[in-house]
């Protein structure tokens, strides 16, 4: 008959180190992040309508792309994937309010894809101080100066055309966007 099983054996050494095996087929190449985009400047002092906010410059720290355009500000979307927007508008009223503001005046500032169909992609509100005080005060005015920050991701098709724009929708008073020096600083880049 078989006799019971004995007690393990203590552990022994480790083997020898094996080879490397073969190096594996490699990846699809990724993209190149943020390879297409730009980021750009501008004030445009003197508004008094909507408009797409052209004149753009992009000397250093600021940077170009073949794709956009700095005399119109229209960026021609280079590749179809994912694009990060974003911009900072600060702006300063040219005068100060003498009537109170509509309720259905709501400036805005859009990113727009003006072609090849048009689209609002993002779009900020201005800052609007609205008070109603019983009997005594009604008044919805924009705030003298303010800043209006723009920031989103979207999908974009090679070709489409997209813009900064204003939207006055209603306001009449003058605007310098940009402020007095702060400007306006737009930026669009792939990411996927």
């Amino acid at each position: 008959p078989t006799g019971a099983t004995g007690a393990t054996g203590p552990v022994g050494p480790a083997g020898a180190t094996g080879p490397t095996g073969a190096t594996g087929p490699t990846g699809p190449t990724g993209p190149a992040f943020a390879a297409n985009g730009f980021s750009a400047f501008t004030t445009a002092p003197g508004v008094t309508a909507s408009t797409q906010i052209a004149g753009w410059t992009v000397s250093s720290p600021y940077y170009d792309n073949p794709s956009f355009n700095e005399v119109t500000g229209t960026y021609t979307v280079p590749a179809t994937g994912r694009y990060s927007i974003s911009a900072t508008i600060n702006y300063q009223t040219s005068a100060a309010l003498t009537i109170s503001l509509g309720t259905g005046v709501n400036p805005a500032f859009v990113v727009r894809r003006i072609a090849p169909t048009t689209t609002d992609l993002i779009t900020g509100l201005f800052p609007v101080l609205n008070v109603n005080v019983a009997l005594v005060l009604t008044l919805r005015a924009v705030l003298g100066s303010g800043t209006v920050t723009l920031s989103g991701e979207v999908e974009l098709t090679a070709g489409d055309q997209i813009g900064l724009f204003y939207e006055a929708n209603g306001l009449t008073i003058g605007l310098n966007l940009g402020g007095t020096s702060s400007g306006i600083v737009w930026s669009v880049h792939q990411i996927a």
